[in-house]
Parts: structure tokens; sequence; C-alpha cells
């Protein structure tokens, strides 16, 4: 069965197993670091830590701190793959 081209007229190729493998330490290596910068930048404009999942605090603080973490460790995880291992070369 013939693959179909991608829209720039390329023939998608399956990811090696040295680029899924590489893709997964870099994303994980990503999130640390993202988590870490967030976190700092946190303490320094709150002047507080960062909110725990079983510490009382306010709904608005506890969801903004995990809105926050979330979408950019999210996004720095997916920008590193998608460098290593772009999107068109089989399932991330």
């Amino acid at each position: 069965m013939a693959k179909k081209p991608l829209p720039d007229g390329s023939i998608p190729q399956k990811a090696s197993m040295i680029q899924s493998l590489a893709a997964t330490v870099a994303g994980i290596m990503a999130v640390r670091l993202a988590t870490y910068v967030v976190t700092t930048v946190w303490r320094l404009v709150t002047k507080e830590e960062p909110p725990q999942v079983d510490q009382a605090v306010s709904v608005g603080k506890k969801t903004a701190w995990l809105a926050l973490i979330g979408a950019v460790t999210g996004a720095s995880r997916q920008a590193v793959r998608d460098k290593i291992k772009p999107p068109g070369t089989g399932a991330a």
C-alpha cells in the first residue's frame, strides 16, 4: 500500500528508533527545564511557593498555576519532539 504524500509533496518516512528515543529523552529534559523556569518565575513574581495540590489556597491561584505549568510544559515538550522527529514522520 502506497503512502499518501504530505502537503509539500514529500513521501512520509517512518521515524528511526534513534529519533524516537532521542525525541523522548529531549521531551523529558524540556519538561524538567520548563518546570524549573516557570517555578522560578512564579517565585520571583508572587514571592511565594507554587501551590501544591493538597494545599489550602484559593481556587483561582491553584487554577492559574495548573494552567500555566500545563501549557508551558506541554508546549515545550512538543516543540522539542517536533524538532527532532517532525510531525510528518510517524506517531508522536
